[in-house]
């Protein structure tokens, strides 16, 4: 009887990070652009906004902040919390 070899199936694809694909990078962006234009309509720095969250309960440093909203890739929640630390209007 003969034997029957398997045939080696090829890898599965490399995942690709979301952050990478090219819709996740736009919004991204539009989400970094919003909350700065939230920090420039209220008058405020990253240092006001940071002092806010923490008194809110939420830890950063006014550097931390800075980089996380550089990198843009911070979560929905986030969002909304910068605006309540704003005194902005909720958005529903």
């Amino acid at each position: 009887m003969p034997v029957k070899s398997k045939l080696k199936a090829s890898p599965p694809p490399k995942p690709e990070a979301r952050k990478s694909l090219e819709i996740n990078v736009e919004y991204e962006k539009r989400a970094k652009d919003l909350l700065r234009a939230m920090l420039k309509e209220t008058e405020n720095d990253y240092e006001a906004l940071a002092e806010k969250l923490n008194a809110m309960g939420i830890e950063i440093s006014a550097r931390g902040l800075e980089n996380k909203i550089s990198r843009g890739g911070f979560s929905a929640a986030f969002l909304l919390q910068c605006r309540e630390a704003l005194n902005l209007p909720p958005l529903a």
